[in-house]
């Protein structure tokens, strides 16, 4: 495992690459699942999963997280943590599906998730990544704490000032 170097003072945020952010995934298991409630607005869940051949497993019970996966597939996934001296944030987009499949169930490892919510969750989703993207930032110590945090970070040398556009969603001068 290669760790980062110290992050120099211009340069906040480093951005993950793919590889660096399956490592961190496979690492955790706990992270938030965020769907397109039936009402159409936006909900959010803590749940364990299981990462397995290039997709992430999770239980789920009868309620809304189900009936808000079979009408609206696309989600995402937040997982997030730290080590050695760094916060990382790893942000899953994908589609997720109920999977019954007995076969693709036990290789998961999917039935050895245990939640501590009381709910029996006989069903198993499996998300399927669109996109997978990370960042890692080094921890601020207290002495940090009455410096202001940096509102933007340069992206391109042409454009300094501008913030770092959000992989998912280009910023209004690149549509």
């Amino acid at each position: 495992m290669t760790m980062p170097g110290p992050i120099s003072d211009d340069r906040e945020v480093e951005e993950l690459s793919a590889s660096e952010c399956w490592r961190l995934i496979e690492s955790g298991g706990i992270g938030r699942l965020a769907v397109t409630h039936v009402d159409g607005g936006p909900d959010i869940f803590p749940l364990n999963y299981v990462a397995h051949q290039g997709k992430l497993y999770v239980r789920s019970g009868a309620g809304r997280k189900l009936r808000s996966v079979r009408d609206h597939p696309a989600v995402a996934l937040e997982v997030d943590g730290e080590e050695e001296g760094f916060y990382w944030s790893v942000v899953v987009r994908g589609s997720a599906a109920l999977t019954e499949v007995d076969s693709e169930i036990l290789a998961s490892g999917a039935r050895h998730l245990i939640s501590d919510d009381p709910e029996h969750k006989p069903h198993v989703v499996r998300i399927q990544p669109a996109t997978v993207t990370g960042r890692r930032f080094a921890r601020r110590s207290p002495a940090d704490a009455g410096r202001p945090v940096p509102r933007s970070i340069p992206h391109r040398a042409d454009a300094p000032g501008r913030p770092k556009p959000i992989p998912h969603f280009p910023p209004a001068w690149e549509r």
